[in-house]
């Protein structure tokens, strides 16, 4: 075999290796997903993918016209689903039409703390701007409000970090509940 037929043949086995790989972790994706309300922080969106591929979530969901850092996300957002929405009434749109149930994450009178939160089925965490929060009008629209607990004087989480927290809880309580598939981790089996 001459050498650039060589080289053809490995990439193509290279390619079909990736392509089944890529196939078994979408085979594997789980019925929540992550929402940002606009974004002031680039950065944060990045490491919230990441966060989203490590957990296998089915989609990020990026609402309003603010660019982000691909950087922090380390090629996760080229695995991962991302949708962009423009405003409140796309999201909720967006949110019926695919089956989400709204739960925001936010500070709110209403809230239930974390630990004794019960999460829908197929919910969708929506994590506020760095500054400005979850709009009222997503709050109200959301099926239930979850806060973090905090015993520190800064009053809230950076939105990586808290959209981190509330994906792995909603995964713990699946375990506990013994609905979560690969506990460990991994992609799915084949058979």
């Amino acid at each position: 075999m001459s050498s650039d037929a060589y080289a053809r043949w490995s990439e193509a086995r290279r390619t079909a290796r990736r392509s089944a790989r890529l196939a078994r972790y979408r085979a594997g994706l789980r019925p929540f997903a992550l929402a940002v309300w606009e974004i002031t922080k680039e950065h944060n969106v990045g490491s919230l993918v990441r966060t989203a591929h490590a957990v296998a979530a089915s989609e990020v969901i990026l609402v309003g016209g603010r660019e982000w850092n691909t950087y922090a996300a380390c090629t996760a957002d080229t695995l991962t689903r991302i949708v962009h929405l423009d405003d409140a009434e796309g999201l909720l749109e967006y949110l019926t039409l695919q089956r989400w149930s709204l739960v925001a994450v936010e500070l709110d009178p209403r809230a239930v703390g974390l630990f004794g939160a019960a999460y829908p089925e197929r919910p969708c965490f929506l994590l506020g701007a760095e500054r400005s929060g979850v709009p009222q009008e997503l709050l109200d629209a959301a099926e239930i409000v979850v806060q973090i607990p905090q015993w520190g004087l800064v009053p809230s989480l950076n939105l990586a970090v808290a959209g981190s927290i509330v994906a792995y809880d909603h995964l713990a309580k699946l375990h506990r509940a013994g609905a979560l598939d690969r506990p460990e981790g991994g992609l799915p089996d084949t058979d």
